[in-house]
């Protein structure tokens, strides 16, 4: 009986031993991808406030030397409440696409986002219970937001920054930018 007590608690030991090593792994990798990132968006002159990397097990991801999918926050610009770069599939220093999302504040007042029937959000919604519909543009390396055709907002990109429609959400106005293959200074 005494040897079968000391063979279990034996396996136990191995058993707890190998998980705590897993979850060592596990966080170290993602360390790993962080770094990864952090090292990308050097070599593209990107300063970030923080950093997301998604995409488990981080183990398998980093054995690829592969990122899926990572959030950038960015420093916010004036009139801005949110700014996020998305770092879409990094690999060997390169990155498949790069999105970015620009929250815009509300202007001031009472703003209800006119959402689809899905719940999605639409690029209008009633301010002080008058529809204002927003559209944004990119033009020497300003991103302008407007409201029924009036400047909203402005901030500074990047060269190679296009824009994809605004939408208004209970959080301000979201301007989506794509970049072009050029800002990755690798390809």
């Amino acid at each position: 009986m005494k040897k079968a007590i000391i063979a279990l608690a034996a396996a136990i030991g191995i058993i707890a031993i190998a998980i705590g090593g897993l979850f060592v792994w596990e966080h170290q990798s993602k360390l790993s991808l962080e770094n990864q990132v952090e090292d990308y968006l050097a070599d593209q002159g990107v300063d970030s406030t923080g950093i997301d990397v998604h995409g488990r097990p981080y183990i398998l991801f980093a054995i690829q030397d592969s990122v899926d999918l990572t959030y950038v926050d960015l420093a916010l610009q004036a009139g801005t409440n949110k700014d996020q770069l998305l770092v879409h599939r990094l690999s060997h220093g390169r990155a498949d696409r790069l999105t970015r999302f620009v929250t815009f504040d509300h202007p001031a007042g009472d703003v209800d986002p006119n959402e689809r029937a899905d719940g999605s959000f639409t690029d209008s919604a009633m301010v002080n219970g008058t529809k204002v519909t927003y559209t944004s543009e990119v033009k020497d390396r300003t991103l302008r937001l407007f409201a029924d055709g009036q400047l909203a907002g402005e901030i500074e990109v990047e060269e190679g920054v296009s824009e994809h429609g605004a939408a208004v959400t209970k959080t301000g106005v979201v301007v989506e930018l794509e970049y072009d293959s050029s800002h990755d200074n690798d390809q």
